[in-house]
């Protein structure tokens, strides 16, 4: 155990009131105390190693347009919880619709070529089988047969295509999700790659947070952790589902993802910290409640081996549940009272009950 410091020292001295003078300078003892005695014990616990980080979820998609136009419309809000296949925004299509209709036109051009070529194909080649033609003269009917055929397969795919960008004029939801921000608003120019909305699953919120290159060792797939968020009443508790399989350049992190089951009050981008089981050390915890706290000072009292106070200074740490640390003062084996610790003094008479 430390020795304790002069100013320690002098601080005991003057906190000890387990006697009094009377009138006449006499000593007198003041009466016992009744208070619960418990021995400290030591335990081995493991040091715990945290991650920052924050709730994500499983599917966090930003969602963007496949074709470019004027946001005419916008059908949902931040907040706004919406369905697979629901929409989201409106492009103005007036000119998909134009190039639909110049691709419609192209294709029934194209089939009336076609007609005509397929009958003259069929006719020559009865000239032919009676020698009423020549070979190439069938050869290049076959070639208008054909350049025909392709013409049609082309201004099919055309019409196709700009029936693909008519839906895509309307921008959907892709799963079940809640919208967690909208970067657009009615006459802003939508193009492929611009991000629209964000969103998120709420059936499939994680935690996801980021650990040091040195710690990583001591996060393993399927362990079950605890995560504390700062605006949050309960602890949760989580299974490490993926870990990184590489570390991040500049911070020299390591990614690691914990799934919760359905909670409900969970929100994207709540900050917290996981505690991961780190290397095994011997600690002393003890309830806060067994502490008397003055001043500055951190005291618990131990039972003397006449049954009398004894003040020890003890340093603390962090918390581990509803128990605190005490890095020193304290190695295990004392017996230290637990109720009434704010009436006691150093040399009271302890009485248990």
């Amino acid at each position: 155990m430390k020795r304790l410091s002069f100013v320690a020292t002098v601080a005991i001295t003057l906190l000890s009131s387990g006697c009094s003078h009377n009138d006449m300078g006499k000593m007198k003892q003041l009466p016992p105390v009744k208070t619960r005695i418990r021995v400290v014990k030591a335990e081995v616990l493991p040091e715990l190693v945290s991650g920052p980080g924050q709730i994500t979820s499983k599917n966090d998609a930003y969602i963007s347009a496949k074709s470019m136009g004027t946001v005419i419309a916008i059908k949902v809000k931040a907040g706004e919880t919406v369905k697979k296949g629901q929409s989201l925004l409106e492009i103005d299509s007036s000119d998909i619709h134009s190039k639909l209709q110049q691709a419609k036109g192209a294709l029934a051009q194209a089939k009336a070529a076609f007609t005509i070529a397929e009958s003259n194909y069929t006719r020559f080649r009865e000239l032919y089988k009676r020698n009423a033609s020549s070979k190439v003269e069938l050869e290049q009917m076959e070639y208008q047969y054909n350049a025909a055929k392709g013409a049609v397969q082309m201004a099919s795919g055309a019409v196709q295509e700009a029936n693909a960008y008519l839906k895509y004029a309307s921008v959907h939801a892709p799963f079940d999700a809640v919208i967690i921000e909208r970067m657009v608003n009615v006459g802003d120019f939508a193009a492929p790659g611009r991000p629209l909305f964000r969103i998120i699953d709420p059936a499939n919120m994680r935690f996801e947070c980021r650990v040091s290159e040195s710690d990583a060792k001591y996060v393993k797939l399927n362990q079950r952790i605890p995560v504390r968020l700062d605006n949050f009443d309960q602890e949760l508790s989580g299974t490490v589902t993926e870990i990184g399989g590489g570390s991040d350049f500049m911070t020299h992190t390591v990614a690691v993802y914990i799934n919760f089951n359905k909670t409900k009050g969970l929100r994207a981008g709540m900050y917290g910290q996981a505690f991961f089981p780190g290397v095994q050390k011997k600690r002393i915890l003890i309830p806060e409640s067994w502490i008397s706290r003055r001043g500055e000072l951190s005291l618990v009292f131990v039972r003397g081996p006449k049954g009398f106070a004894q003040m020890q200074i003890i340093q603390t740490g962090k918390m581990f549940g509803d128990r605190i640390e005490v890095t020193s003062g304290l190695d295990g084996g004392e017996q230290i009272a637990t109720t009434s610790v704010d009436n006691l003094s150093d040399g009271l008479k302890l009485e248990t009950n």
